[in-house]
């Protein structure tokens, strides 16, 4: 701004030093004017009293001079250029300089009653007239005034002009001024609140934990569920109440405290200095969840939204900002996942935990890469039709035998896999693996199969039947073989996206299992909104099937409504023969658990399949008989 104002008054002030300049030079060409018209008067003068008598020839050879002088340096001189180009200036004194040359000889050695001199005399009188018309029209006639003013006018109008671009340059400077530092305050800070963002939190702790001995405590604070407000009351619900928790952490703010908001729904509080002892921290931090917790049941009567704390301390359980953060983020996850206390201070447990997932997460990307490595494998646990005894179903179960970890629980592998991208993968995996292992099943085996691979949620999009049909071609598994195991927490989270990925699947000649029905949303609307060819009963409901009276009645009742839709059902988890027989007379059309067998190998399945056919052929063969 300093150098646009320099710059613009330098220039005025180069403006007005040509403006004068230009005005200097015109005055000196009419004074040059001026004065030659005096010097030729001066000659004019000379002559007659030369002639009467009254002055002596040197007098006037040296007027004749001085004129002479004149008029050569006033037609010759570049600097009187501009003015013998105005009004016919040029033509006027040249036609004098003539009439001084036409009489140089008579001036030479003048005489009194020369006729020569009376004839220069009536030429001067008659010329001497134009050019003091001249020097007035030079000085004060119309032109020259004119002139003037244009020149006066143009002046006033580059300095209004200057002074307009200067305002405006002002203005704009300004206005770039106030904007910069709003976009400076909104890459440091956020707008809703006004607090300081992820970036500024991040040089801050940098700052602060590069000075030695310095103590902090971290406090990771989130909101659960808070998409549910902006979903429910609107984005305005949710910005007044992220807003109301801002300015109640801003009255625990002071030169040892720190405050930042992170995240959509988190924020961050730094304590240090004196606040950064165990008894204060630990107080206080609570009295802050305290006072949110209160807030939150307040403006969220539902209780929908739920606060979660988690904490870490620098030195004492991190090094740096980025493991301070970390160790406070498993704090917090720790919080969310603990129904009961969602205030958590960061131990070593959660670091052994995250350091065994990020382990196990990097190998399972390396088995992914191998199909037929014997590390990660298959097992298939044999379904059992109760129909239609010569068809046998099997569910693909994933196993993980870690040569330091030992067993990996399922569920673990399939959560590790989606928190870190890999689900699509472990899939593709499942069908490759599924598809190496049922190669060497022979034909009359294999024809009389139907495998069931649940999917995860990460693959069920608009390209799973196109993936499936990918991952299944050259394989000896039919389409119409395959049935896709889907739990009820992703088939239902979207059902009109449900609905189209089915038609889908069915246009291919793929089943669908609704997985593990009863432990999650259980609506038996859904039932009506998606075609489902299977229902699995969870096995939490078969387990005391045989000792609890009133969870016959819950199966009887999803059995017989998925029996009038058309729904096939799977009791899934049957280990005694007591639990048989009750879902045998419930109804379920297949029955899946350890009271048939468990999980097999590849090979071993092969074998059980065998027999299991061979048999159902020969019971069939003595019924027939």
């Amino acid at each position: 701004m300093f150098t646009f104002v320099a710059v613009t008054a330098w220039s005025t002030w180069r403006y007005d030093q040509a403006f004068r300049f230009v005005t200097g030079q015109a005055q000196l060409s009419a004074w040059s004017l001026a004065q030659l018209e005096i010097e030729l008067r001066n000659f004019e003068q000379q002559l007659v009293l030369y002639r009467s008598g009254s002055t002596t020839a040197d007098d006037l050879n040296l007027s004749y001079d001085i004129a002479w002088n004149r008029l050569d340096t006033f037609t010759q001189a570049e600097e009187t250029r501009a003015i013998r180009n105005r009004f016919g200036a040029e033509q006027i004194t040249r036609n004098i300089f003539a009439t001084l040359q036409k009489y140089e000889s008579s001036i030479s050695s003048p005489k009194e009653n020369d006729p020569a001199l009376q004839a220069m005399s009536r030429e001067l009188s008659r010329q001497m007239p134009l050019l003091h018309d001249l020097t007035v029209q030079n000085f004060t006639g119309p032109g020259a005034m004119q002139e003037s003013q244009l020149l006066q006018q143009s002046k006033t109008q580059n300095l209004i002009a200057l002074g307009i671009l200067l305002l405006v340059g002002l203005a704009m400077l300004t206005t770039l001024f106030y904007e910069a530092k709003r976009q400076h305050f909104l890459a440091w800070n956020d707008p809703l609140t006004g607090l300081p963002n992820r970036a500024a939190f991040n040089d801050r702790m940098h700052a602060l934990l590069a000075k030695p001995d310095t103590q902090a405590v971290l406090c990771l604070i989130d909101l659960s569920r808070f998409k549910e407000v902006n979903d429910s009351f609107g984005h305005a619900a949710g910005d007044q109440l992220l807003t109301l928790i801002a300015n109640l952490l801003r009255q625990h703010q002071n030169s040892e405290i720190y405050l930042a908001r992170i995240g959509s729904d988190e924020f961050a509080l730094v304590m240090f200095g004196s606040m950064s002892g165990y008894s204060n921290w630990f107080t206080y931090s609570r009295k802050i969840y305290n006072q949110l917790e209160w807030l939150l049941h307040s403006e969220d009567p539902a209780h929908r939204v739920k606060l979660n704390m988690g904490i870490s301390q620098y030195p004492e359980h991190a090094g740096s900002v980025a493991d301070m953060v970390l160790f406070a983020d498993l704090a917090l996850l720790s919080a969310k996942q603990d129904k009961q206390l969602r205030y958590q201070v960061f131990n070593r447990f959660m670091l052994d935990h995250y350091q065994r997932k990020r382990l196990l997460a990097g190998r399972l990307q390396e088995l992914l890469a191998e199909p037929h490595n014997s590390e990660l494998y298959l097992c298939y646990q044999p379904i059992i039709d109760i129909s239609q005894p010569q068809r046998l179903g099997a569910e693909l179960l994933i196993r993980w035998n870690h040569p330091e970890l030992n067993f990996i629980d399922p569920p673990d592998i399939i959560e590790i896999a989606e928190e870190n991208g890999l689900g699509e993968k472990l899939s593709e995996w499942l069908f490759h693996r599924m598809q190496h292992d049922i190669a060497r099943f022979p034909a009359d085996t294999l024809r009389h199969l139907h495998l069931s691979i649940n999917l995860s949620s990460s693959i069920f999009n608009h390209h799973l039947a196109n993936h499936v049909c990918n991952w299944l071609q050259d394989g000896p598994l039919p389409a119409s073989q395959l049935i896709l195991e889907l739990t009820e927490n992703i088939a239902l989270e979207d059902v009109q996206l449900s609905r189209k990925i089915f038609s889908q699947l069915r246009e291919k000649q793929i089943r669908i299992t609704l997985d593990d029905f009863g432990t999650g949303w259980s609506s038996f609307s859904y039932l009506k909104d998606l075609s489902f060819d299977k229902l699995k009963i969870d096995k939490s409901f078969i387990r005391h099937l045989d000792r609890d009276k009133r969870l016959p009645l819950f199966v009887q009742a999803i059995t017989g409504l998925s029996h009038q839709l058309g729904i096939s059902v799977v009791a899934e988890g049957v280990e005694t023969e007591s639990e048989l027989s009750k879902v045998l007379e419930i109804g379920a059309n297949e029955i899946q658990g350890y009271y048939y067998s468990r999980p097999l190998s590849a090979d071993a399945f092969l074998d059980y399949a065998r027999h299991y056919l061979a048999s159902s052929v020969r019971e069939t063969r003595t019924d027939l008989a």
